[in-house]
């Protein structure tokens, strides 16, 4: 059986089919598109291969920088919590007990909830990022627009962006 005649047995078989020729390049199209598709999923499944060194250095990457955040992340609660002391095995067993008033003899500072709608500029100052320019331009804002309506406002203050802004939001509020 010779090429021609196994081109004219197709041929008449597509025929008997009634197929016409805008379906058999439609047909031929999705084929050739099937085998594309076929040949670049086999070259990706052979291309990524799993390295476990590599990914042990990722790993040991991660670990480095999480303690690095978790450092970081004590040392803020160290410097606006002064008497919160937990190790990282600590679980409570038992209720939160509410804090006792604080006595005269007790010489660590109090990190307190700040009222942005009444706050010293040396009240301001004592949040993070805070000095005495952006206490001056709160203060000021404050007094142009009769107060602040949300803690979101504070980004209409010049040099509060939303980095700094989610810094300062859980040390201040806007009612007593």
């Amino acid at each position: 059986m010779n090429f021609n005649s196994l081109k004219r047995k197709i041929f008449f078989w597509i025929e008997k089919l009634q197929i016409s020729r805008k379906e058999r390049l439609a047909f031929t199209a999705m084929l050739i598109l099937l085998f594309m598709l076929l040949l670049l999923n086999f070259w990706m499944q052979s291309a990524f291969n799993y390295d476990q060194e590599r990914y042990d250095g990722i790993v040991a990457e991660f670990e480095k920088r999480s303690a690095i955040i978790v450092q970081q992340e004590k040392e803020l609660e160290q410097k606006y919590n002064p008497n919160f002391t937990v190790s990282e095995t600590q679980i409570p067993d038992t209720e939160p007990v509410e804090d006792e008033p604080a006595t005269d003899d007790e010489t660590l500072p109090v990190v307190s909830i700040i009222n942005i709608n009444t706050a010293t500029s040396a009240e301001l100052q004592t949040l993070d990022g805070i000095g005495p320019v952006y206490a001056a331009r709160i203060i000021e804002y404050r007094k142009l627009n009769n107060g602040f309506d949300s803690i979101d406002e504070l980004i209409n203050v010049k040099g509060i962006g939303e980095k700094r802004l989610e810094n300062i939001r859980p040390y201040i509020k806007l009612k007593d």
